[in-house]
């Protein structure tokens, strides 16, 4: 009775948690959010295919896909357009039998701009015989389009970090990253997502006995179009986990004749579970933070029994948990057709302790009283601590993982652990908040009100999971802060921005004290005129005009600092410790 009883405040405990992190992380009612539906969104363009794109000689293929249920149910027909700048390159019209419809079109190699134009395509509805006037054009899909031979190739695998979640196509950061790099190499780019909101990094019996291969074999209802990239990523889906997503990009590419230069990608917060296991630790597994970081994103530790495998709610870690980290995916990646480099992009704060106002208010929701509301209110602190302490793990873990991939490298190192340079006063309901605060103001929010009720098994969580994720302004610091890595730099054969310079850290502090840290050129303190903006890896920053610093870690490492050196042209160098700092 002891026992069932304890089982039992404890499940109280989750739920009034989850009833917090609901509305924190995305729980607000559909009927709210469904009300701030954009009226001119549809019919929405769900994707535009482009092949190629940089295109070398002959015509750029190209296929749209129109999103529009209520039209199909209508029996109305939409007319779609493509635009570059001003100019019409192609159109059409299209009968919607379903609630998707697809239409092929093709830009002959003279119409193709010779730089990298914007394009815009859209759809709405057609005029019927002796019917109303046509409609309003619906939300416009943005990409670019141009001539060229030798295209920068970016793959994109991961969960709702590397898709976006709450983005535009244009506006997400490996989108961004492939863009700048075009750019900085005069080569243009060809982006290929193939990540989904929810996945899992490796879901060890799907397919069974990781026979990737056989992912290949799965249609995913994500994934209309069966090219591999999930048209629906927004919906929330455990599947395709991340190693299923790298053999998508594989197959595309050797299918397509080419190689891809680069792959961005992510992975493990789902394996963990981040409502139940990371934010209060009930789902088995996630209690113990460090130990779950170390089974799922290092993939060593596992049980041989996946405890978590019936608990009875969502979560990736029925099918995640104990499967390969990520080493193996990283090496799985570099794996694909040109042998590409691996940008693995470090986990920002979501949540952190300068989150606030925390809404107290929250834990007032009906059926939270007496106890549960007790626990509710208790777990607020905790939940910040611990996707702290989960962003601090996992960027180790991820570390880790990228210097034993190159270790163990035959052609030299070609994987790294890139940061966004967050900070925790970016996460959630904080001063400088770079994440979505609300779940109805985001672009891709008219997808979600119509995708998530059919799609996906959780339709409330679905509606509101971009809470919590980087926004506009995040997933362009994602990008430009890739671009100041020194390896991706290098990799791309592009100058230096600012000198080679060192940073001098201590190997190991005591918690609570100061430490003093500098940056030298070639032994020497660097010229004058520069801005310092130091990171000191746990999550605080600080800007300077001077070339040394002092700091105080509160808490245990390992933490590594980094810092942009800003010039008096404008031009930024990113410097990291080559050693983790552990305070104790």
């Amino acid at each position: 009775m002891a026992r069932r009883a304890w089982a039992a405040r404890r499940f109280a405990a989750a739920g009034a948690a989850a009833v917090l992190l609901g509305q924190l992380l995305g729980g607000f009612p559909a009927v709210a959010q469904t009300s701030a539906l954009p009226g001119s969104s549809f019919p929405l363009v769900l994707d535009v295919d482009l092949t190629p794109n940089p295109v070398c000689s002959g015509d750029v293929r190209g296929r749209v896909e129109v999103y529009d249920p209520a039209a199909a149910k209508r029996g109305a027909a939409v007319e779609w357009r493509v635009r570059a700048g001003e100019k019409r390159l192609a159109g059409g019209r299209l009968d919607m039998a379903a609630g998707i419809g697809t239409a092929e079109f093709r830009i002959p190699f003279d119409r193709v701009p010779a730089t990298e134009t914007a394009l815009q395509v859209d759809a709405r509805i057609a005029a019927s015989s002796g019917g109303p006037a046509p409609g309003r054009y619906g939300k416009v899909w943005r990409d670019s389009v141009r001539r060229g031979c030798d295209p920068v190739r970016v793959a994109s695998v991961g969960d709702s970090v590397v898709w976006g979640q709450g983005l535009d196509h244009d506006q997400k950061f490996p989108y961004l990253t492939g863009q700048l790099l075009g750019r900085e190499t005069g080569r243009g780019v060809q982006h290929m997502d193939y990540s989904i909101s929810g996945a899992v990094l490796d879901a060890p019996e799907l397919p069974a006995g990781n026979d990737d291969a056989a992912c290949l074999r799965t249609t995913e209802k994500q994934d209309p179009d069966g090219d591999g990239e999930m048209e629906f990523g927004e919906v929330t889906q455990q599947m395709p986990d991340v190693f299923c997503q790298l053999e998508n990009a594989g197959a595309q590419a050797r299918a397509a004749g080419h190689g891809l230069d680069l792959v961005v990608i992510n992975g493990c917060i789902n394996d963990l579970d981040p409502f139940f296991g990371i934010g209060i630790g009930v789902t088995p597994g996630s209690e113990n933070l460090p130990k779950a970081v170390k089974r799922e994103c290092s993939g060593i530790g596992a049980a041989a029994e996946n405890p978590a495998k019936n608990v009875p709610y969502f979560s990736g870690a029925k099918v995640g948990y104990g499967g390969r980290g990520m080493q193996a995916a990283i090496e799985k990646a570099h794996s694909l057709p040109g042998r590409p480099k691996v940008i693995v992009a470090d986990f920002y704060y979501a949540l952190s302790r300068s989150s606030s106002p925390i809404p107290v208010r929250t834990c007032s929701a009906p059926g939270v009283s007496g106890a549960r509301l007790t626990s509710c209110k208790g777990a607020l602190g905790r939940v910040a601590e611990r996707y702290e302490q989960y962003t601090q793990l996992a960027d180790a873990a991820y570390r880790q993982a990228a210097d034993a991939a190159n270790e163990a490298s035959a052609d030299g190192p070609y994987a790294v652990a890139a940061d966004g340079l967050f900070t925790v006063d970016n996460a959630l309901l904080t001063r400088n908040s770079k994440v979505w605060n609300t779940p109805v103001t985001d672009p891709a929010f008219p997808l979600r009100t119509r995708a998530c009720p059919e799609l996906s098994p959780t339709p409330a969580q679905c509606l509101s999971a971009a809470v919590g994720h980087p926004d506009i302004e995040g997933a362009r610091q994602y990008a430009d802060a890739f671009l100041l890595n020194p390896s991706v730099r290098e990799w791309f054969h592009l100058p230096r921005q600012g000198p080679r310079a060192e940073l001098d850290v201590p190997k190991h502090v005591h918690v609570g004290s100061e430490v003093h840290m500098s940056v030298t050129v070639e032994g020497k303190p660097p010229a004058a005129g520069y801005r310092y903006h130091w990171y000191f890896g746990d999550g605080t920053q600080r800007e300077t005009g001077e070339a040394a610093v002092t700091h105080a870690y509160e808490r245990k490492g390992p933490w590594l600092p980094r810092l942009v050196m800003t010039g008096q042209d404008g031009g930024s160098v990113l410097v990291e410790s080559t050693r983790d700092i552990t305070a104790e």
